[in-house]
């Protein structure tokens, strides 16, 4: 584990309880970015297996779950998150585990899904290849990502990283809900991210900056109201959220 990965978890294991009271409050997940990845999971996952990537603390697993999937593993760096899944998810195998470093067996999974964790890795190259190694032939690899523009203006920390092909990433810092500070790298914009995926020899069948989902006034919350008009608004200058669909070829 790298110095950055190690500074992420210990702030994700530091504020986990206050991460996961977040939750209901963070209108960028409610109304924006899970129901796009709702949206482009398969209806049905009978006799799948999926992996899930940066678990968390399993918000998006109870969706996957309702799909009737054989075998469902998460994995997440910080343990005290897993602790927090565990607990509401007891049926699902959770591992401790870099998600640069898969430890699976080839072709282990139909389907990888990956919620808003893909920016924690500086080096795309590996990421994919390690994503490609476990998913079975014509599996499905469906992620969400910072979007690079919106996410190109919090705090540059000046250090860059070049990989083995010559793709550079900018690191940044952020806060995020509950006071997480978190490092991140920053593709230079969504083209750079199409690459990445096409090059580890994925066909893209969908990518998109996801749009806050259209709600009656009155099915929202007096307190979330203004907040979710906000939202919208600026997410429409400039989407926060990139997500893919692809499969392996």
């Amino acid at each position: 584990m790298d110095i950055v990965t190690e500074k992420n978890t210990k702030q994700y294991d530091t504020h986990a309880k206050e991460w996961q009271a977040s939750m209901d409050s963070n209108l960028g997940h409610k109304y924006l970015e899970k129901p796009a990845m709702e949206q482009e999971l398969p209806k049905d996952l009978t006799d799948k297996a999926v992996l899930c990537i940066g678990v968390g603390s399993g918000d998006e697993l109870l969706e996957i779950l309702k799909r009737h999937p054989c075998k469902v593993v998460g994995i997440d760096v910080s343990t005290k998150l897993l602790d927090i899944a565990k607990t509401k998810f007891p049926d699902v195998e959770f591992q401790k585990m870099e998600m640069t470093d898969l430890h699976f067996p080839d072709d282990s999974f139909d389907l990888i899904y990956s919620s808003l964790t893909f920016h924690y890795a500086k080096d795309w190259d590996l990421l994919l290849s390690e994503i490609r190694r476990v998913l079975k032939e014509r599996g499905e690899l469906l992620f969400s990502t910072h979007h690079p523009v919106y996410w190109g203006r919090p705090t540059p920390t000046g250090n860059k990283y070049t990989n083995a092909r010559g793709i550079t990433v900018t690191e940044h810092t952020a806060v995020l809900p509950a006071d997480i500070e978190i490092t991140y790298y920053n593709h230079i914009n969504e083209d750079a991210i199409r690459e990445a995926v096409e090059y580890a020899e994925f066909d893209i069948k969908h990518s998109f900056a996801p749009l806050v989902i259209d709600m009656p006034v009155n099915k929202i919350s007096e307190n979330d109201l203004v907040a979710y008009q906000k939202l919208k608004i600026k997410n429409q200058k400039m989407p926060l959220f990139f997500i893919v669909k692809a499969i392996k070829k």
